[in-house]
């Protein structure tokens, strides 16, 4: 007599099982896509951070004045465009991006405390940051409860994980790193100050480097989610009797 065969478990039928086919060629090719090109500006940041402190004086690598300093500026502007036209387009997703662009913005006035210290006054970005806090907090908090839809939805993505790298790298390991301490420590009786400003302005360089790419990524993501969202919304055409019958 046959045995009675187990009862498979609902859970792990093949028709609840993980559909492979979510992640079909096309995104996989693309996946691969965006390896190369966020490898190749890696490597182009990396290039031109090699070249730049062969070309700086001695005691004067990656100082305020630097190209570096620039190159910063330019990746928290270039970032700060993306937020904006995520902004300008989608309203669904602007209590979010308002408060990112507003974080960013303020760290590219940041980026500038030499020159506005120096044309204008000392404190001056303190300032400009302030006065530009009021209306992000503001238009968050009118909108909270659509911020916390974006967080939900935000926090479980790619790009999220992206934009803490960068911030972790930037705001917090490369100030510890390029602590004058550790530095004395490491070289001992053979300091070089160069050597500490190019460690920490290069790791700072490469967490804005993050956060650009996470940027374009949060834009990429919520064009996707807005693209399905209208396909779904789209109305079904009717089908007729004669493709509903069974032959």
């Amino acid at each position: 007599m046959i045995s009675q065969l187990p009862k498979v478990d609902p859970q792990y039928h093949t028709q609840n099982k993980f559909n492979c086919d979510t992640t079909n060629s096309s995104s996989l090719i693309a996946m691969f896509g965006k390896f190369i090109l966020y490898g190749l500006a890696i490597v182009a940041v990396a290039e031109f951070l090699m070249r730049q402190v062969g070309l700086e004086p001695q005691e004067m690598k990656f100082s305020e004045d630097s190209p570096i300093e620039t190159l910063q500026s330019l990746l928290l502007l270039f970032s700060i465009f993306a937020l904006t036209y995520g902004i300008l387009i989608y309203k669904n997703w602007r209590p979010l991006l308002l408060l990112i662009a507003e974080f960013l913005f303020a760290s590219f006035v940041r980026e500038q405390d030499a020159y506005l210290d120096l044309h204008y006054f000392d404190g001056a970005w303190q300032m400009i940051v302030l006065f530009s806090l009021p209306f992000p907090i503001y238009y968050a908090i009118r909108n909270r409860k659509l911020l916390l839809e974006n967080l939900k939805v935000y926090t479980s993505l790619f790009a999220f994980g992206m934009m803490i790298s960068g911030v972790l790298t930037t705001y917090i390991f490369s100030r510890l790193y390029g602590r004058k301490i550790f530095w004395m420590a490491a070289m001992e009786k053979d300091y070089m100050r160069d050597v500490k400003n190019i460690s920490e302005e290069s790791l700072e360089t490469y967490g804005y480097l993050l956060i650009f790419i996470a940027s374009i990524e949060m834009i990429l993501m919520i064009q996707r989610m807005d693209s399905k969202s209208r396909k779904s919304l789209r109305p079904v055409p009717k089908t007729s009797n004669e493709n509903l019958r069974v032959s």
